[in-house]
């Protein structure tokens, strides 16, 4: 493989070290902001990267379909919201790998709503998944909490805003639909941010804007290497995800896993990963629960 055939990998990995990073940008301006205004800077400086790119490509916000839109943007709006929650009680790796569950809930979700067929890798990745969420879930684990049920909700949700943006990419182009969620999820999370707005100091506002930088970092890196290489390359690279944020867990936290969670771990990425492999379409990404958009695609 040449050099230009492998630049998809590192895109990949930057993108997998940018997500991992944001998380842990998330939990700093958490612990000093509400969670509300984190959550919805985090959709506005989104909706900014998003403009250009939608002026650029020609495409308008005109939809038929705005209760799909609203649909979606509600469900990945709680999965951030679950997310984000996750991020900040529980180990960096640890939430992460919680909603990087979706892509179990997806199999489930694209079979039962769908209409697609039961495989056997699918059923395998099942069964390997979920018997790794029972190890992350072991008593004497941080997971086994509030927390963590809330973290693993929020990969359910996730799997359901993927199913919905499968539905809406019947008909809309990819830049529609992840700028309509940007837009809406804006706009609603701006509602419960009011009540309780808090000004961020200069140090915060650096903290904010490096959640939207390495959140837009991310999906930028992603949405190259999609165009590069095939998506059932691509999304298992994901889950590189993890070991950057062990890696940030450790150097900011001094956060290890234990032995049993780490088998988990491993479990669940590789059911993900077999997930990842069997499905043409890019998996979400966190905390956006949106594939890339593939700038040489006016659809998915």
């Amino acid at each position: 493989m040449s050099a230009t055939g492998r630049a998809w990998i590192l895109w990949a990995l930057l993108s997998a070290a940018s997500f991992a990073v944001m998380g842990g940008c998330v939990r700093v301006a958490s612990e000093a902001l509400p969670q509300s205004e984190v959550v919805f800077f985090r959709n506005f400086l989104a909706l900014l990267f998003l403009m250009p790119l939608l002026w650029n490509q020609g495409v308008s916000l005109r939809t038929d379909v705005f209760g799909l839109h609203l649909a979606r943007s509600g469900l990945g709006l709680t999965a951030m919201y679950l997310y984000f929650y996750a991020l900040v009680h529980l180990p960096l790796a640890s939430a992460m790998l919680l909603n990087y569950t979706s892509p179990l809930f997806i199999a489930v979700i694209a079979v039962l709503w769908l209409k697609e067929r039961w495989t056997r890798p699918r059923i395998m990745a099942l069964l390997l998944g979920f018997a790794g969420v029972l190890l992350l879930f072991n008593p004497g684990s941080e997971v086994a909490s509030l927390a963590g049920l809330l973290g693993l909700a929020s990969g359910a949700f996730a799997g359901l805003a993927l199913a919905t943006v499968k539905k809406l990419s019947a008909s809309e182009p990819a830049v529609r639909i992840v700028t309509w969620f940007a837009l809406l999820s804006s706009l609603i999370s701006a509602v419960p941010m009011l009540f309780e707005f808090r000004w961020p100091t200069a140090e915060l506002w650096a903290w904010l804007a490096a959640v939207g930088l390495f959140a837009n970092l991310g999906q930028l890196g992603l949405t190259i290497a999609y165009s590069k290489a095939a998506a059932t390359q691509v999304s298992p690279l994901s889950y590189s995800s993890l070991i950057f944020a062990g890696i940030v867990g450790f150097l900011a936290w001094g956060e290890l896993p234990d032995t049993l969670g780490l088998f988990g771990t491993i479990l669940v990425a590789l059911a993900g990963i077999m997930v990842a492999r069997e499905r043409s379409e890019p998996l979400p990404v966190p905390p956006s629960t949106v594939p890339a958009v593939n700038p040489q695609e006016s659809k998915l």
